[in-house]
């Protein structure tokens, strides 16, 4: 933004200069402010201060200079096309409706929907400061006891610190976060299978028990869509799974949906478009290729096009509209392949390898990118860490978590790093990964 411009980023106007800047939180007289959906349009009070700023802008002639830094694309599609879609000086402006145009076509590709020559930019991806914290939560290294422990990401500093421990031992857990809160559900906790589940709320820095699932497996996998959680799948000693259970965060109540149409223990799923999809696992025999999804408005699941490669153990992530399956084993045999699902053109595509095979690999995706998360390469648990950069086609190594580790649930909590407590151990603790 022109510096040479009476405007409130100047730090000529003394009017904004004492007052927090709505568009990016900081100092109003900060010279390079880069606003954020998520930070401008959060609340409609927000709404009617950054239409004043507007104003300005407008009046200046730099509206469109400032909604270009504005990332539309991430702002939640009914407040972007009930209120910013109705601004008569966005309206107005050509070049500012090119940009809410991207936004909308952003938002139908994330809903399955062909859009020709949808292309991402740097306002499809979320910055640092507002991406959230990614957790690893539980698993089992080396020394054969299910660990308790949390393991949190810093974007910023590109390393990991420990977080506030469950209560409960969990290796092969389902993790998700909804709401900005973790839950931690089923596993293992080295003497027997686990129903219960737990929930971390970064505001309290503490893990809250929860209602029990109604059967206690290990190797599930969780799923958020449209507000409940979904727990697919799982085993136990004796059987793998089909059964599918509904957790109502409101309610603290799970009950049962539709089953499976195949058992799928390791299984990995993620909710993507209007589906929750369950991608491989074992069904007691063998390593699965085969996929389905589950339609909530119809309770069924439907069989999808079979992945390239039977694999369990893997981890399942979305990314740009698409679904990545990472890793996992081909029955005992730990796998560096990774695939990815177009559900616009129903087909899966094999992409660039893990840079080493992971089984019971954690999977989860930050900043435009997949980050998988340990696991076993056949010979070692890991506590390599590796990201997957879409636009190159290429995963590189970036800061190891301290536990070597296998069968952790690995999700993105969006709340702020700060607010996360570091117990205080450190990276330097790094266990014996054999």
């Amino acid at each position: 933004m022109r510096g040479d411009t009476l405007s409130p980023f100047s730090g000529r106007n003394t009017a904004f200069k004492e007052r927090q800047c709505i568009i990016c939180k900081a100092r109003a007289s900060k010279t390079d402010c880069e606003p954020d959906g998520s930070f401008v349009f959060e609340a409609h009070e927000a709404w009617k201060d950054f239409h004043n700023s507007l104003r300005h802008f407008y009046e200046v002639g730099e509206l469109c200079d400032v909604t270009l830094k504005v990332r539309l694309p991430l702002l939640p599609v009914e407040f972007l096309t009930g209120t910013v879609a109705k601004e008569e000086m966005i309206k107005g402006n050509l070049s500012c409706r090119d940009l809410l145009d991207e936004a909308r076509n952003y938002h139908l590709h994330l809903s399955n929907k062909v859009v020709p020559d949808f292309e991402y930019s740097v306002r499809t991806t979320p910055r640092k400061h507002t991406a959230g914290v990614l957790f690893c939560v539980g698993g089992r290294g080396g020394s054969g006891d299910p660990f308790r422990s949390i393991e949190c990401y810093s974007i910023t500093k590109n390393s990991w610190f420990f977080g506030p421990e469950m209560n409960s031992r969990r290796r092969h857990v389902g993790v998700i976060s909804v709401g900005g809160k973790v839950y931690a559900v089923g596993g293992h906790d080295g003497s027997e299978h686990l129903g219960n589940m737990e929930m971390f709320d970064p505001l309290t820095n503490k893990w809250m028990m929860k209602a029990s699932m109604n059967t206690k497996r290990r190797g599930i996998a969780l799923a958020a869509l449209g507000g409940p959680i979904y727990a697919i799948g799982g085993l136990d000693d004796n059987s793998c799974f089909n059964d599918v259970e509904r957790y109502d965060i409101e309610s603290d109540r799970w009950s049962a949906v539709a089953p499976m149409n195949t058992p799928r223990g390791g299984v990995g799923s993620v909710a993507l478009g209007s589906y929750v999809y369950a991608v491989g696992g074992n069904d007691g025999v063998a390593s699965l290729s085969s996929v389905e999804r589950f339609d909530p408005h119809l309770n069924k699941w439907t069989e999808v096009k079979e992945m390239g490669q039977r694999r369990a153990g893997n981890g399942v992530s979305k990314l740009n509209g698409c679904l990545y399956v990472v890793g996992g084993f081909d029955d005992n045999s730990p796998l560096s392949s990774v695939e990815r699902f177009d559900p616009r053109m129903h087909r899966w595509e094999y992409v660039s390898e893990l840079t080493t095979p992971r089984g019971g690999v954690g999977v989860a995706t930050v900043m435009g990118r997949v980050f998988a998360v340990g696991g076993h390469n056949g010979n070692i648990y890991l506590n390599t860490v590796e990201a997957f950069e879409p636009r190159m086609n290429r995963w590189e190594l970036v800061g190891s978590v301290s536990h070597c580790r296998a069968g952790a649930g690995v999700a993105v909590c969006s709340s702020h790093i700060s607010q996360i407590r570091d117990v205080g151990q450190g990276s330097s603790n790094v266990v014996n990964c054999m």
